[in-house]
Order: structure tokens, then sequence, then C-alpha cells
């Protein structure tokens, strides 16, 4: 809720939300989106799995690049169940890399950044995570699941 009374949606902000499974960080990242589309905000959810799917099957990766790029709100979720190739992992590097600046970046992960040379190599899992870092927040989920719960 702190990050809510911040200035997200007129400056750049990231947030990367991490913890375990079922532990609500697709439930926040999605009330954030809720609010900015309702303050009129162009606001962009969608899996890493979708995200590299689309990136696929895009005709022109400057296009496909700058459109992710230019976005206010960008929210990438799941970080960590798919593992992007090469390129994928570049093209991504990018987006992050030209949004830091100019757009808000929510990644929902179950991953602790330590852990992200898993998805990428390291130095683009370091460069991904110095843009992150730039005016970024990183909130730690516990506990158990809310899936398993009766």
């Amino acid at each position: 809720m702190e990050f809510m009374n911040t200035h997200w949606l007129r400056q750049p902000a990231n947030l990367i939300l991490i913890g375990p499974t079922g532990v609500g960080k697709t439930h926040v990242a999605t009330g954030l989106c809720h609010d900015a589309i309702m303050k009129e905000k162009h606001t962009l959810f969608l899996s890493l799995f979708d995200l590299n799917a689309k990136m696929a099957r895009a005709k022109s990766m400057y296009s496909f690049v700058d459109y992710y790029s230019r976005t206010p709100v960008l929210c990438i979720d799941e970080l960590g169940y798919t593992l992007p190739n090469k390129e994928q992992a570049d093209c991504l590097f990018q987006i992050v890399s030209k949004r830091s600046e100019t757009g808000t970046t929510i990644i929902t992960t179950n991953l602790i950044p330590s852990q992200w040379g898993k998805v990428f190599d390291s130095v683009t899992a370091s460069a991904i995570l110095d843009r992150l870092s730039m005016n970024g927040t990183f909130l730690t989920f516990d506990g158990r699941s809310y899936r398993n719960r009766q």
C-alpha cells in the first residue's frame, strides 16, 4: 500500500515482487495495474511466457522493443517459470533498460535476485537487476500459499 502512495504513475518506478507460489504477488501486481488503468494510464500485464511468445511472432524486434519500452506501466508476471533463450533475454534487457527512466515496471518472481542467473546468463541478469534497482523497490512475500488454505 505504501508503494501506491508514491508518484509511481508520474515518475518511473520499478517494483519487484518476490516470493514462493501462491503468496499474492500476482494479486498485488494485478491490483496495481487495475489502479493504473482506472487512472487512465496505458498498462500491459503479461507473463514472461506470453512476452516470449509475442517476441517470437514479432515481425520487427525494434518495433517490439519500442512498443513495450514506451508503455507507461508494464507488468511481467512469473519471471522464473520459463527460461528465455539468449535472444529473448537480450530483448527483455533492452525493454527494461529503455524503460528504466521513462516508465513503471512491475515484475513478479519466485526467485531472489541472486538466483536470476538461473533464468538469464549472469551478465544479463546483473544488467537487468541494475536497471530495475534504479528507482526500484524489492518486496519479499513470505508465507504459505493462499491456494492451499481452506
